[in-house]
């Protein structure tokens, strides 16, 4: 025995650490050792998925609830280490399905969703300690649990897609089924006033606030009304979207219009009539008819045409109005000599200023004081006065 020896002690703490490194760290240990940290890769975890993707950071779940979903999942992800099993219990699947659901319904986008799981996987893998004080091989414990932690992560995130999934469609048709609902509601005024209000009221809009309406020419195989719809979803407001015909038609609330033109111009949508903001039920009306009123003046040019810029044109257009009399005169000059036309035009156009309308046409100022004086004398209509220029203006843009 030469225990108290310098060469029994080296002997001794050799056999020691021998049997040390025959030791393997089984995976309830392993899972023991996560548990220990729990706290720690939660947040870890929940920090990167908030850096690293914007959804979540902007319309996402705050801290706390996301940090403490992030928790019962890596809970139930160690419990899965410890028994080595890759296949999820009932509760599991019941949990990770509304998950993805809820997420779903926060605007939450599939990709960054499922991106959210291997993010918050690398950020625990890089925090896990690789060894302890005890000297346990976790790590090579852990990469043998690795393959059957990525299968069972692999089913969660399957769970969690298909939720979601759900949840869009869901959404999705009962949103396309309100938005039709509206349109008809709305194009139908004989139908009573609570009816759309229940309607708008379903699709979570006020009934006493205010409303605004977009109608674009787009053909549509029922993919555009669904993109536009899951897009504007994910923004501020609420938006009806629906495919009628050969149209959009949106009626939205508290919504941004850059934001949605933007998406319609995505869409394919070349050409769009803009309603005014105009309040409750009756406004709702009043928009729509406004949008497309704004896309016949257009008569499908390209560009936005918002009725707020082209009412007096619309009103001079509609036979109902009454004021094509007013009109009648200058447009038959108009439509005789064009050349006057685009006299007009410029000069109205340019701030009223001769110089800089007979630059735009490449004219000498002589030429283009000669023409809208010619104008004057065929139609009565002096440009240089206020209701001459209105009026001149009007019948050129009816050409």
């Amino acid at each position: 025995m030469h225990t108290g020896t310098d060469a029994g002690r080296a002997a001794e703490k050799e056999s020691t650490s021998g049997e040390r490194a025959g030791q393997e760290t089984s995976p309830a240990q392993l899972a023991d050792v996560l548990r220990q940290r729990l706290d720690q890769l939660s947040d870890n975890a929940t920090a990167a998925v908030l850096e690293q993707l914007p959804s979540f950071r902007d319309r996402g779940p705050h801290w706390a609830d996301l940090t403490a979903t992030v928790r019962q999942f890596l809970h139930a992800g160690i419990d899965a280490v410890a028994q080595s099993r890759t296949s999820t219990t009932a509760s599991e699947v019941e949990f990770a399905r509304a998950y993805g659901a809820r997420r779903a319904l926060q605007g939450i986008p599939s990709e960054e969703l499922t991106l959210s799981f291997y993010v918050a996987l690398r950020a625990i893998w890089i925090s896990v300690p690789w060894a302890t004080t005890q000297g346990d091989d976790v790590l090579g414990a852990l990469v043998g649990a690795m393959e059957r932690s990525m299968l069972w992560l692999q089913n969660v995130v399957a769970l969690v897609s298909a939720g979601h999934q759900e949840a869009l469609a869901g959404t999705w048709l009962d949103g396309a089924l309100a938005g039709q609902q509206l349109l008809t509601a709305l194009d139908d005024t004989s139908t009573p006033e609570a009816d759309v209000r229940a309607v708008l009221e379903r699709l979570g809009m006020d009934p006493e606030g205010t409303f605004q309406a977009w109608v674009a020419p787009c053909p549509d195989d029922g993919t555009a009304a669904r993109l536009l719809r899951a897009h504007l979803a994910q923004q501020p407001g609420r938006c009806a979207v629906v495919h009628t015909g050969d149209h959009l038609v949106l009626v939205g609330q508290d919504t941004q219009a850059s934001t949605v033109e933007t998406a319609l111009a995505q869409a394919g949508a070349a050409s769009v009539g803009v309603g005014l903001p105009r309040a409750e039920v009756a406004g709702a009306r009043r928009s729509l008819a406004d949008a497309r009123a704004a896309l016949r003046t257009a008569r499908r040019r390209a560009g936005v045409h918002r009725y707020a810029d082209v009412w007096l044109v619309t009103l001079a257009e509609e036979p109902s109005t009454g004021t094509q009399p007013l009109f009648e005169d200058a447009l038959a000059t108009a439509r005789a000599h064009p050349h006057l036309a685009d006299a007009v035009r410029a000069f109205a156009d340019h701030g009223f200023s001769v110089a800089a309308a007979a630059r735009a046409l490449h004219l000498h100022p002589n030429t283009l004081t000669y023409r809208l004086d010619r104008w004057c004398d065929l139609t009565g209509l002096d440009c240089r006065d206020y209701m001459g220029l209105v009026t001149s203006r009007t019948a050129v843009a009816l050409l």
